[in-house]
């Protein structure tokens, strides 16, 4: 397993990452963990479920394009991110962080 942390203030991400075969599955979390959102690609396809009315889906998107571009296999990738009276800027954190931690992720398992 693959665990990548990063932090902003007091916003902190984790990411860990299992390879299942060639396939790849990723968990994306943050502040009080939970599931919110899933993100999965079949074949370059991609498809998003968003749990209720959570927001995660702007995060497990914009992870799944950058997977998508880079790795020629299956994923799935669960985020679940929650901080109390969270600012727009905070936001903006999250997914930033959560773009740095799927770079970092993507050197790893050097799919570039």
């Amino acid at each position: 397993m693959i665990t990548i942390n990063k932090e902003i203030g007091r916003i902190k991400i984790k990411l860990q990452a299992v390879k299942m075969g060639e396939d790849l599955c990723v968990i994306i979390s943050g502040g009080k963990e939970h599931i919110g959102s899933i993100t999965f690609s079949y074949e370059k396809e991609a498809n998003t479920i968003a749990f209720g009315t959570h927001k995660e889906k702007f995060v497990t998107e914009a992870v799944g394009e950058v997977l998508n571009r880079k790795y020629s296999h299956n994923f799935v990738i669960c985020c679940g991110i929650h901080f109390d009276n969270i600012t727009k800027e905070e936001i903006e954190c999250v997914k930033d962080l959560a773009l740095k931690v799927t770079e970092e992720l993507c050197l790893k398992i050097k799919l570039e």
